[in-house]
């Protein structure tokens, strides 16, 4: 019983997704077993069992040289699944090592043809060239690299004393241009609010100057209007009224000029004549010629 139980252990295998079973028959590939359940030759075969599910590989961290001789510290991971299950135990000792080996040997390459500045900025572009490379030349390891990726850059803790320190003063020289931008804006709007006052104000005085004008002109017409009307009725009355009128006046004058200390009084020969017309005055001019 012992022996056929041992036989039985020897003879069947069972398969389980997502692996593959590599049969090994007197040292020689035999077959490969998808899953399931498979009776082998006992003794003489054994197993190999190979996942064929994508696996996650973390590379330790690696310190590699930049062009501008930074020293940078970069760790990697990466995707691969099995592609090609005789290649991948036969015709490599250990692909996934190789594989891992190669990676390095990549990133030296792709890295060491950048500047520090490039390969801070440019992790998906350095992501995106070494996929491209590896994809060749895993492809022999009977396995397929499905994405890498870039986990982190981190250069030397003197280049980032400095890089600090220019940062330091690169945000110190921004706060300084956005401090002198924003008074200059202020002195421009200061400026700007000046100017309008000024011409609102320069605006006012000239219409209250335009308006007072008008206003002047405005009373001095009115005022010319009313000495020109009240000429006119002058004028008027003075043609309503009797010759008479005027021969008074006349004679009102003459009596204050009598009245005066004047032993001569020359008076035009019009009124002369007018005071002739009274009939006291010719009286008197006619006892003075007898």
């Amino acid at each position: 019983m012992l022996v056929i139980a041992l036989v039985l252990l020897n003879m069947v295998k069972i398969i389980t997704q997502p692996d593959r079973g590599v049969v090994i028959t007197l040292g020689k590939y035999n077959k490969t077993l998808t899953p399931g359940f498979h009776l082998i030759a006992p003794f003489i075969s054994h197993v190999i069992r190979v996942s064929t599910a994508q696996t996650p590989v973390d590379l330790d961290e690696q310190i590699v040289i930049t062009k501008d001789n930074a020293e940078i510290s970069v760790k990697i991971s990466l995707k691969y699944h099995v592609t090609n299950i005789e290649d991948f135990v036969f015709k490599n000792e250990d692909s996934v090592r190789s594989m891992t080996q190669d990676t390095r040997a990549s990133l030296r390459g792709i890295i060491g043809n950048k500047e520090l500045n490039e390969v801070l900025n440019g992790t998906e572009e350095i992501n995106q060239a070494l996929f491209s490379g590896l994809s060749d030349v895993t492809a022999g390891y009977g396995l397929n690299v499905d994405r890498v990726n870039i986990d982190s850059v981190n250069p030397s803790k003197d280049i980032q004393d400095s890089m600090n320190k220019l940062l330091k003063a690169t945000r110190e020289r921004d706060a300084a241009i956005a401090t002198a931008e924003g008074k200059s804006k202020s002195i421009t709007l200061e400026n700007e609010a000046n100017n309008q006052a000024l011409l609102a104000t320069n605006t006012a005085q000239n219409t209250a100057l335009v308006n007072s004008a008008k206003a002047k002109a405005t009373a001095i017409h009115t005022e010319a209007d009313a000495q020109a009307y009240q000429v006119a009725k002058l004028d008027a009355a003075l043609k309503l009224s009797s010759q008479n009128y005027f021969i008074s006046q006349n004679i009102a004058a003459f009596k204050e000029l009598a009245k005066s200390d004047a032993n001569t009084v020359i008076m035009p020969n019009s009124t002369i004549d007018s005071l002739g017309t009274i009939p006291a005055i010719a009286k008197a001019f006619q006892a003075t010629k007898a």
